[in-house]
């Protein structure tokens, strides 16, 4: 069949690898950094260089825990709804016990 030559199959030793440095970030920098800075680094864009396994888990941990923290807050409407039920029901119980009265 085919023979593969031997020059394509061996590396050439004169070609040096450039290798990439290791972002390496602290726990209170990811904190400090923007939900799009994050973003950004995950996807390569932010920095120049190569993100360790435990860093990309970092990174992921702390924009869930972000996501998680919005997503845990009532909705602006939730307190006034509350108030008009509490106000409503009390009406209701004033206007019943007035009516048993009479």
């Amino acid at each position: 069949m085919f023979d593969i030559p031997k020059k394509a199959t061996q590396l050439s030793s004169t070609k040096a690898t450039k290798t990439l440095p290791i972002i390496r970030l602290t726990m209170e920098e990811i904190k400090q950094l923007s939900d799009d800075e994050l973003l950004k680094l995950l996807s390569g864009e932010g920095r120049d260089g190569a993100i360790s396994a435990p860093l990309l888990q970092a990174i992921s941990y702390e924009l869930t825990s972000r996501q998680i923290q919005r997503a845990s807050k009532p909705h602006w409407t939730v307190k006034p709804t509350f108030y008009a039920v509490i106000f409503f029901g009390l009406m209701t119980i004033v206007i019943g016990i007035l009516s048993l009265l009479k």
